[in-house]
C-alpha cells in the first residue's frame, strides 16, 4: 500500500515497501538500514497500522525531521511527505496498483431474478421523508451510527475494502441482519454484484435478488422494507431472495441524485423482523456510506486512468500521451525550450554482425530494460529508438527551468546502470558494452510530423542536430554536454572542459564538456568516475555529504588494497589515493552484480574534479577515440 524512496544517501534510489513497522536507524538490525554517520542506531520508527502510517522519533540525539520540521510527537504520514535522518531524504508515497482495483467479481453468489413481488403492503422510505424531528433518542442513534460508519470508512480507499467495509458496520448497527449484499450500477439492469456478508453459515450461493424490487428503489430512489407479516411478499420462500426471510431491507446508494447501486440486509428470525424506525436508520447509514463508495469509485477511475497513461508512455512520448487521451491529434508544432538527450552503443555495429540476430534483440532489450528507468526517474520522455540509439527530451512542452539538471541526472544514472547491466552480461557469457551520451539545451519544434494516415511526434530543429553531434564524440563510460546545458547547470557541474570539437555541419567549433558528476543537494554529489583498482575496473558512483563516496566494484576484491587510478579517457593516470573502507552497503537492482561500498579518500574534491571550476583536459581529439 505504501513505500519508502530514497532520495539521498548511500541507499539514494532504493524502494522500500511498508508492510509493517520499521525501525529506522544506523544499525544493520534494524528493519529500515539508514547508513548516514549522524543518524543514530536506533533513530526512528515508521509505524504502519494496516491502512495508514505514521513516524515518530525514537529519542535520537539529532533529531528527526517531516518536511523540515523536527518532531515532538508522533505524526501521520501523507503521500509526498519528506522524512529526514540525518542528511538521509526520504519520501513516504502510496504504493503504484498494478489493477483497476475492483474486488473479486461476485456474479457466482448471487444473481437478478425476473420474478415480480407484490409491494403493495412493504414500507417505502424517500430520503427527503426521513423524520426532521424524530425522538432525540431516535435522533442520537442515527448519529452514533453515521459516526460509526464514518470513522470504519473515513481512511479505506480500496474497493473492495469499502464494499466490505460498509456490510461490515451495518452488521454493527443492526445485530439481528444474517446476510448482507452489495451491487453497483446505474439501472438495475446493469447491476453487479460486489459483495456479500453472511453472520452464521447459511447458504450463500445460487442466491435470487428480485428485479423488481431493484427497479423500484433505484427508479424511484426508495428505501424498502419487507415484512412478511405485512405483506405476501414472502410466500413460498420466493421474496427478495430465495429463502425463507421474515424481513429485509433494500436501500439505494445516492451521492446527490446520482445511484451508484444498492445493498440489503435480511433476516429469517420472525422475532427479529426490521422496523420503520429500522429502516430510517439504515437508509441515513447508507447515505454516509454511498459518499465512502462515491470517493472510492473516483479514485479507480484516476488509478485506471493512470494506468492507461503508464501504459501508452510505454510506446510514445509524454506530450503525444496527453494529446492521445484528449483525442487531440491534429499536425504541427510548437516551439520550446527544451533539453535532448542522445545515447548510442559504441561499435554496436561491429558487434551485431558478429552475433545471431535474436541475439541482438534479446541484448538490446536488456539494454533498453536498463536505460528507460533511468530517464523515467528524472523526469525524461523518450522520444524515439533508433537502432541502439536513444532519443529523450525534457522541459517538452513546458520548461520548468530544471531540463537541464534532469537530463544530466538521467545521463550519469545510465552510465552507472551500464557498469551493473555488463557484470551479468560478464557471467552470462554476454557481449560488454559501452555507451557514449550527449546533452544540448535550446529551443526546438516539438509536434506531429508525417501525414494524415500516419503521425510522429518527435522534436526538430538545430539544438536536437547538436545534441547528436556532440554524443557522436562521446566514448564508453563519457557524458559529453554543450556549453548551453553546462550553463543550465548552474555551477552544479563538474567535469573537464574538451578542446573544441570540430561537427559536422557546423561552421564553428562546438564547446562541449565532459561530466563526471552533480551537485544534487547540500554536499552530496553523483558520480560517474571509472577508474581502476590494481588493475580492476571499479566506478564512484557519489560522494556523500560527509565526503565519502560510494564506490561499485566486484564481489571478493578489496577496493581497499591498492590506489585507486581514473580510467576515463579525458583524464586518464590520476592517483587518487588508497581508500579506506567505511561499510558494505546493501545493493540496488542497477548493480547487477557489483558491490556497493562505502569509502573514504584523503581528498574529497578528487584531485580538483569536484571543485569550483571545471579542469581543462590536456589531451586532443586524436587520444579521445570513441571506440
Amino acid at each position: 500500500m505504501f513505500e519508502l524512496v530514497f532520495l539521498t544517501g548511500a541507499r539514494a534510489g532504493q524502494v522500500v515497501p511498508v508492510t509493517k513497522t520499521l525501525l529506522a536507524g544506523r544499525s544493520p538490525e534494524c528493519s529500515l538500514e539508514v547508513p548516514d554517520p549522524n543518524t543514530s542506531r536506533q533513530h526512528s520508527r515508521v509505524i504502519y497500522d494496516g491502512v495508514s502510517c505514521s513516524v515518530a522519533d525514537n529519542g535520537s540525539s539529532n533529531g528527526t525531521y517531516l518536511n523540515d520540521v523536527r518532531l515532538t510527537s508522533t505524526v501521520k504520514l501523507t503521500p509526498g511527505d519528506i522524512i529526514r535522518l540525518g542528511e538521509t531524504r526520504i519520501r513516504f508515497q502510496a504504493k503504484k496498483r498494478t489493477s483497476g482495483g475492483d474486488s473479486t467479481n461476485a456474479s457466482s453468489i448471487f444473481s437478478i431474478k425476473e420474478a415480480e413481488e407484490d409491494l403493495s403492503q412493504s414500507i417505502l422510505l424517500r430520503v427527503e421523508d426521513l423524520a426532521k424531528k424524530a425522538d432525540p433518542a431516535v435522533l442520537g442513534q442515527r448519529l452514533s451510527a453515521i459516526i460509526k460508519v464514518s470513522k470504519a470508512l473515513v481512511n479505506i480507499n480500496k474497493i473492495d475494502q469499502v464494499f466490505d467495509g460498509i456490510l461490515e458496520t451495518l452488521f454493527e448497527v443492526f445485530p439481528q441482519a444474517d446476510r448482507g449484499f452489495l451491487m453497483i450500477g446505474e439501472k438495475a439492469e446493469r447491476l453487479e454484484p460486489k459483495a456479500m456478508r453472511s453472520r452464521g453459515k447459511g447458504v450463500t450461493e445460487n442466491l435470487h435478488v428480485s428485479m423488481s424490487i431493484c427497479k423500484k428503489a433505484m427508479e424511484t430512489r426508495t428505501a424498502i422494507l419487507f415484512d412478511d407479516q405485512k405483506s405476501n411478499d414472502f410466500n413460498h420462500g420466493m421474496s427478495i431472495v430465495s429463502l425463507k426471510i421474515r424481513s429485509a431491507m433494500t436501500i439505494p446508494l445516492m451521492v446527490n441524485e446520482d445511484v451508484l447501486g444498492l445493498l440489503q440486509i435480511d433476516t429469517p428470525e420472525k422475532d427479529k423482523a426490521f422496523t420503520k424506525d429500522d429502516l430510517e436508520l439504515a437508509l441515513a447509514v447508507s447515505q454516509q456510506a454511498a459518499i465512502a463508495l462515491h470517493n472510492a469509485l473516483l479514485l479507480s477511475k484516476v488509478e485506471h486512468e493512470t494506468t492507461v497513461r503508464n501504459n501508452l508512455m510505454r510506446f510514445l512520448p509524454g506530450p503525444l500521451v496527453d494529446q492521445a487521451l484528449n483525442g487531440q491529434f491534429d499536425l504541427g508544432g510548437r516551439t520550446c525550450n527544451s533539453t535532448i538527450l542522445f545515447s548510442d552503443v559504441v561499435g554496436f555495429t561491429r558487434l551485431s554482425e558478429a552475433l545471431h540476430p535474436e541475439q541482438v534483440v534479446s541484448m538490446m532489450n536488456d539494454y533498453f530494460s536498463r536505460m528507460l528507468p533511468c530517464i523515467e526517474a528524472h523526469s525524461g520522455s523518450v522520444d524515439k529508438f533508433l537502432g541502439d540509439a536513444i532519443i529523450a527530451v525534457w522541459g517538452i512542452p513546458i520548461d520548468k527551468g530544471d531540463s537541464a539538471i534532469n537530463a544530466v541526472q538521467a545521463a550519469l544514472a545510465m552510465q552507472c546502470a551500464m557498469s551493473g547491466l555488463n557484470s551479468l552480461n560478464a557471467r552470462d557469457g554476454k557481449p560488454q558494452l559501452g555507451m557514449g551520451i550527449g546533452v544540448n539545451t535550446g529551443q526546438v519544434v516539438a509536434g506531429n510530423i508525417g501525414a494524415e494516415t500516419r503521425k510522429e511526434y518527435t522534436v526538430l530543429g538545430d539544438a536536437v542536430n547538436t545534441a547528436q553531434r556532440v554524443e557522436s564524440a562521446a566514448g564508453r563510460h563519457q557524458v559529453y554536454v554543450s556549453e548551453a546545458s553546462w550553463r543550465e547547470l548552474g555551477g552544479r557541474g563538474f567535469g573537464l572542459l574538451l578542446p573544441p570539437l570540430h561537427a559536422k555541419n557546423k561552421s564553428e567549433p562546438l564547446t562541449v564538456f565532459c561530466l563526471r558528476g552533480l551537485k544534487i543537494m547540500s554536499n552530496e554529489v553523483m558520480l560517474h568516475l571509472p577508474c581502476t583498482s590494481n588493475g580492476t575496473p571499479v566506478l564512484l558512483i557519489r560522494r556523500l555529504n560527509d565526503n565519502t563516496f560510494l564506490m561499485l566494484h566486484p564481489s571478493e576484491f578489496d577496493p581497499c588494497a591498492a590506489p585507486l587510478t581514473t580510467s576515463g579517457l579525458e583524464w586518464p593516470d590520476v592517483d587518487l589515493g588508497t581508500p579506506t573502507m567505511e561499510s558494505v552497503l546493501p545493493g540496488q537492482l542497477s548493480d547487477g552484480l557489483m558491490i556497493r561500498s562505502q569509502v573514504r579518500l584523503a581528498d574529497p574534491t578528487l584531485k580538483g574534479l569536484l571543485g569550483d571550476k571545471p579542469l581543462t583536459c590536456d589531451r586532443d581529439w586524436a587520444h579521445l577515440n570513441r571506440s
